[in-house]
């Protein structure tokens, strides 16, 4: 598991979140995961990941937020996608809401590759270009293209 595209399901897409607050958000993109299969106990992951957000705020400002968290009983890294154009109230550092949410859960004792998925996903978003085609697009399809996309463009070449 090299690339963020790797723990990214459509299924766990949403291009219009209904949320507007932060603990809405987090339990809005956890939903999705459960949906999908991939997790049974929402309220005990929507509570560790607002712990998390008590330390410090995972909105990182110009209209991201990258909540995280390892969480016992999780079976792998995976992450969530929600979008809202009006945004979310996030907390950010910069005090502005939160339009593009990307939510990273993943079992306790993982930190290598969870830190090298954070890493790989906060470079992608560096990209202020890559930012808006994600804003833009219509289709959760078109959410995963843009990110294998972009991840090649940081791939060495052979």
């Amino acid at each position: 598991m090299d690339n963020v595209s790797d723990i990214l399901d459509p299924q766990c897409i949403i291009l219009d979140l209904n949320a507007r607050k932060k603990e809405e958000a987090i339990r809005e993109l956890v939903g999705l995961f459960k949906d999908a299969g991939k997790i049974s106990k929402v309220e005990e992951c929507v509570a560790s990941i607002l712990e998390r957000e008590k330390i410090s705020t995972t909105g990182i400002g110009h209209g991201i937020a990258i909540p995280h968290r390892l969480i016992a009983g999780v079976n792998e890294i995976m992450m969530a996608v929600g979008r809202k154009g009006k945004g979310v109230a996030f907390d950010s550092i910069d005090n502005k809401p939160a339009h593009l949410i990307f939510l990273i859960i993943g079992p306790s004792g993982r930190h290598n590759e969870y830190l090298k998925i954070l890493s790989k996903l906060s470079r992608l978003l560096s990209d202020r270009t890559f930012f808006e085609a994600l804003m833009k697009v219509e289709d959760v399809n078109e959410v995963l293209s843009l990110i294998i996309e972009k991840e090649s463009q940081y791939q060495p070449s052979v």
